[in-house]
């Protein structure tokens, strides 16, 4: 017997200095993942959909007009004069930036005549803007760098406001609000959980294991994605680096809870610490299989999306699911195991003590559920399906620069050439007619002249000579009414292609076909794109998570209301969110990504808790009738459910120290999902779904009815 335990405790030491060693080696060569986070090729759009297909025929036949642009933004109260202009001009244009990062070219407005330089002057004289093009291919770190050196280099009166915005100024402000969230966030989580644990469990050392075993998955997942993106198997953007910090933490910590409760049981009715982890391990690694198997599935299933964003995360998050669930069979076990009764201190569970242990509130709660299941079942229901109903008023919005804070020089500049010039002017699109023979300007007149009486487009103009080298094609800048990146200007954009081919026959323009480029063209796209995606993933993630969760309790019937449970949770919790958030935030949509963010993070892990409850009710119905397995399972499980809960809800509060609006909403709909799956659906609604169900709630595995008298008294 002591030689089977001393190589119980070799293995445990074997399991930590595996990883540890792992962490190690990775920490000593391998690059972070936050080292390779890179722009969306395309705006993350396939190639073949028609706003990318008109960027590369303005690339064909236009190539000196590519770039990505940067607006320096100049504004004075009392307005500005034509020797402001053109001491701005100059001082734009004698910029030095490093060679390494290409060719930078400000528009030349000095060198031109006062009325066309005034062109890039509001009507109210306030506002004035020059145009500088960076290379296409500039992004992430370097972009930033570049953006940065730019700014040093221009100076004004302090009369004067500078701002620096467009599309390059927007990326370049993105990478710097990631770089100095990533320290706040990852600080921010850890002290959480360590404050977390110390008021829920009291215990000093078990508030140190989690963040001890979190810490080195941490280390190892990171270094291996940053391995991964520096070979270019995928890319991987700052949200999603963001995110799964988050994720990776707050399931480590779950996984550490189920098994430290199971283990504080198994210490009470063994002697020895390895023969109590190797019982825990026995009942716990099921649902710890189980459970990251569906987070790793839910992910998985973004590989099927069409949006680069959404596929990009499916591998890095995968990988993090992976090792998550690794950790949980092996190093977890290992901490605990090592420190033994130690981990409890200063409430150190004692061998033979169990029978001292009082019902929880938890079981006293699963009590009056199962005299009264119907009286739980109706009032819930209808409460979620009311908090459901509210998604049929969900908006979408795909104005990534409204999720800035206020004070950030791209929104600044933006919204500043949004007050002062017209919102369309804010990302003029591009309408390209290509033909197959020259193009009779005449009748291209003819044919702009009908697209501007589009709903939504307020005008067509030419800007500089509009014809192509050959002829055969013709650019002109369009301008949406309203703002570009609402869907207003995304419906005209829809339109212009659907009658694109009507109104060049009426206009004689054979062989001919209508292009457009921009902003408001690839939201368009990705409107269509995302909610293809979003159909897609939640069908394909829902059909695989039922069929894990039929293999996990061999059942039919089990599967149809533990899906059916978790997905109201989630339509309730976006509908529930969604008022909340028009009421005290007086927000009118949500961005286009969080509702499918949401599903596949809330669907992964509201599994998980119906998982643990699951299989502990199945445990208990080998010494027990099926209600007091019911009670029996609630009440066992209820204390780590709802910490795992609570920690994992504030983690992901933790996103509201972040900058980027989208990542707070993000953040605060995963908490009250996650509550109400926690302290609403796991302990009230599923235990009342079962009683009512009775034996058939495990169908076709049949449940034993009556149970010996000695049985019930033994399991107690």
């Amino acid at each position: 017997m002591e030689k089977g335990m001393l190589k119980g405790s070799r293995l445990w030491w074997f399991s930590l200095v595996v990883w540890v060693a792992l962490a190690g080696i990775l920490s000593s060569f391998a690059p972070g993942a936050k080292d390779f986070v890179v722009a969306n090729k395309d705006a993350g759009l396939p190639a073949d959909v028609e706003s990318i297909v008109a960027d590369r025929q303005l690339e064909k036949h236009f190539p000196a007009d590519g770039g990505l642009p940067l607006f320096a933004v100049f504004s004075k109260e009392d307005g500005l004069t034509d020797e402001d202009t053109l001491a701005f001009s100059k001082e734009v244009e004698g910029l030095k930036v490093d060679k390494k990062f290409g060719d930078i070219e400000p528009l030349p407005l000095s060198n031109m005549s006062p009325d066309v330089r005034n062109s890039f002057l509001s009507e109210n004289k306030r506002t004035f803007f020059i145009p500088i093009t960076l290379p296409e291919n500039l992004e992430g770190n370097d972009l930033h760098a570049a953006v940065e050196q730019i700014k040093k280099q221009v100076s004004i009166a302090d009369d004067v406001k500078l701002s620096w915005t467009g599309p390059a100024g927007i990326a370049a402000d993105a990478v710097e609000l990631f770089s100095r969230a990533d320290v706040v966030l990852l600080l921010s989580t850890v002290g959480l959980i360590l404050v977390l644990l110390l008021l829920i469990y009291r215990s000093p050392l078990l508030t140190f294991i989690p963040l001890i075993g979190a810490a080195i998955v941490y280390t190892v997942v990171d270094k291996v994605i940053g391995l991964a993106t520096e070979a270019g198997l995928f890319a991987i953007d700052s949200q999603a680096v963001s995110i799964m910090t988050i994720l990776l933490f707050a399931v480590v910590t779950d996984y550490s809870l189920l098994i430290f409760s199971r283990y504080r049981e198994e210490l009470r009715t063994h002697e020895k610490k390895d023969a109590a982890m190797r019982e825990t391990m026995r009942h716990v690694k099921e649902p710890i299989f189980f459970s990251g198997s569906t987070i790793v599935l839910g992910v998985a299933t973004l590989f099927f999306a069409l949006y680069e964003p959404y596929r990009n995360f499916a591998p890095a998050f995968a990988i993090a699911a992976g090792f998550m669930l690794i950790a949980g069979l092996t190093l977890l076990p290992a901490l605990f195991a090592i420190a033994g009764r130690k981990a409890f201190w200063p409430v150190i569970p004692k061998f033979g003590d169990e029978k001292t242990e009082k019902k929880s509130i938890w079981g006293k709660l699963a009590d009056k559920v199962t005299k009264r299941p119907a009286v739980f079942l109706i009032p819930i229901m209808l409460l979620l399906a009311v908090g459901a109903w509210n998604t049929t008023n969900l908006e979408e919005s795909y104005d990534l620069i409204a999720s800035f804070p206020e004070d950030l020089s791209s929104r600044i500049g933006y919204e500043q050439l949004g007050e002062d010039f017209s919102e369309g002017s804010l990302a003029p699109g591009t309408m390209l007619f290509v033909s197959s023979e020259k193009l009779k300007m005449k009748d291209v007149q003819s044919a702009i002249g009908e697209f501007e009486k589009i709903n939504g487009v307020d005008q067509v103009a030419a800007t500089g000579h509009p014809l192509s080298e050959d002829g055969k094609a013709a650019k002109f800048s369009i301008l949406f009414k309203g703002n570009p990146y609402e869907q207003q200007a995304f419906d005209a954009v829809k339109t212009i292609r659907s009658k694109s081919d009507t109104i060049l026959k009426d206009a004689g323009l054979t062989d001919t076909k209508i292009l457009v480029a921009g902003e408001s063209a690839k939201n368009a796209d990705l409107r269509d794109i995302n909610k293809r995606d979003t159909i897609v993933v939640m069908v394909l993630m829902t059909v695989l998570i039922s069929i894990m969760l039929g293999i996990q309790t061999r059942s039919v019937i089990a599967p149809i209301y533990m899906m059916g449970t978790i997905l109201l949770s989630y339509a309730a919790t976006i509908g529930l969110a969604l008022f909340l958030f028009k009421v005290i935030l007086g927000l009118d949509g949500i961005s286009y990504r969080i509702p499918l963010y949401s599903f596949v993070f809330l669907i992964a892990l509201g599994v998980d808790y119906s998982i643990m409850l699951i299989a502990r009710i199945r445990e208990e119905l080998k010494s027990m009738s099926f209600v007091d397995a019911v009670r029996r399972g609630v009440d066992r499980t209820g204390g780590v459910i709802s910490s795992a809960g609570l920690i994992l809800a504030a983690t992901f509060l933790v996103l509201a120290t972040m900058p980027i609006y989208e990542l707070k909403l993000f953040g605060f709909i995963m908490a009250l999902g996650i509550l109400i799956d926690t302290f609403v659906v796991r302990p009230l609604l599923i235990p009342a779904i079962l009683t009512l169900l009775g034996k058939w709630s495990f169908w076709p595995k049949k449940m034993p009815e009556k149970v010996p008298v000695t049985s019930r008294v033994l399991s107690k």
